[in-house]
């Protein structure tokens, strides 16, 4: 009797085992960031044990990515380090070169180098871009698709981030003019002449973002007469560059008063310490506009150009960059808390009609260059 007893009782604590065992590895939900977006996630026996159900959904077996990425990018220094940190935890077989500039020098550098090396292009990419860079790109869907708030028809971009946009004006030399910077009307002012930086727009994607917000907000309709009549005001007092990180650094520097920025970028460096300087939203209002990356044409490692599409398509990736550079993620499932910025509804946004400027981007951008030469 106690031998029948005992293997009834060994036959109970198997099936026990076995169904709770059965329990934990069926949960499929998709892992969101949750915590991880109070600092980089934690690398702790992520990936060590080569189990791949551990890993979550949108990270592929990190046995099949290995070699190298090269990763052409727009991102300042904060979130490259966020975005290396977590390819490394996942992918610590797979080496990631970073290449860093405005949107227009990667592009050309990829059009004009046969011997280029770049897997993706992370940066500077938008809807209204429209075919604008087709042509060295392929197209890719990712991961985290479904949870995206903003999706690129076309299906070649990989949205990670939401911009809208804002002058960065540095408040003890606005002090000294005795002058107060709260929209574009108010940088005509005869006090800003030659103080005022802003990027170029057929160069950086900082400043065609800054001439859509322009053309939105200062006309009765966008790209009116009334619009361009306030830019053919602003060109002359400004000074353009072709770098969108001159614009903040030269403001920060003390170098210029005010420049026509990212919010995100502006936020980050002030959050990291950047002194009199402020972030405003202009009191006209905005603009928001998802940005993202994608594969370049011919990649040369594209398990790994696919599976970082795949990370930066999380909300984890998101809430970590979120939480070191105020960057609005794109993601659905994001903790937009984490941004410290204000929520959209008080900008004032005007939405942007894509198709329009997809298909008059050159139209636009050889009238500023024909008035900006006129002019200066």
């Amino acid at each position: 009797m106690k031998k029948f007893l005992s293997i009834l009782l060994t036959l109970a604590l198997a099936f026990s085992l076995t169904a709770c065992g059965s329990g934990n590895s069926g949960d499929s939900s998709p892992t969101t960031g949750g915590d991880s977006g109070t600092s980089t996630p934690s690398t702790d026996g992520a990936g060590d044990s080569g189990n791949e159900s551990e890993l979550p959904y949108y990270v592929s077996d990190p046995s099949t990515i290995t070699g190298k990425i090269t990763v052409y990018t727009t991102m300042e220094e904060t979130q490259q380090e966020v975005l290396v940190d977590m390819w490394n935890k996942y992918y610590p077989d797979c080496e990631i070169e970073i290449q860093a500039d405005s949107v227009g020098t990667l592009a050309t550098r990829i059009r004009g180098d046969e011997q280029c090396d770049a897997d993706v292009v992370i940066g500077g990419m938008f809807a209204a871009d429209g075919d604008t860079y087709h042509d060295i790109l392929q197209p890719y869907t990712a991961a985290c698709d479904a949870e995206q708030l903003y999706h690129d028809e076309s299906g070649y971009y990989t949205f990670y981030d939401v911009q809208v946009m804002c002058l960065i004006v540095n408040t003890a030399l606005e002090s000294q003019l005795g002058i107060e910077i709260k929209g574009y009307s108010d940088l005509l002012n005869d006090a800003l002449n030659g103080k005022i930086i802003l990027a170029a727009p057929d160069s950086t994607s900082s400043g065609w973002r800054q001439v859509q917000t322009i053309l939105a907000v200062m006309g009765d309709e966008f790209d009116d007469d009334k619009s361009w009549d306030y830019v053919s005001k602003l060109m002359p007092l400004s000074f353009s560059t072709t770098s969108s990180k001159d614009v903040y650094n030269l403001v920060i520097n003390g170098e210029y008063v005010a420049g026509l920025s990212y919010e995100s970028t502006v936020a980050a460096l002030i959050n990291d310490g950047a002194s009199d300087v402020e972030c405003i939203y202009m009191s006209e209002g905005n603009t928001a506009m998802a940005g993202g990356a994608a594969i370049v044409k011919d990649a040369p490692n594209l398990p790994a150009a696919q599976a970082m599409m795949d990370l930066l398509s999380s909300a984890e990736f998101q809430d970590a960059r979120a939480a070191v550079s105020a960057g609005r993620g794109s993601n659905g499932q994001c903790d937009l808390s984490l941004c410290g910025l204000p929520d959209d509804s008080t900008l004032g946004l005007v939405d942007l009609d894509f198709e329009y400027l997809a298909a008059n981007k050159s139209a636009i951008m050889d009238k500023w260059n024909s008035m900006w030469a006129e002019l200066h």
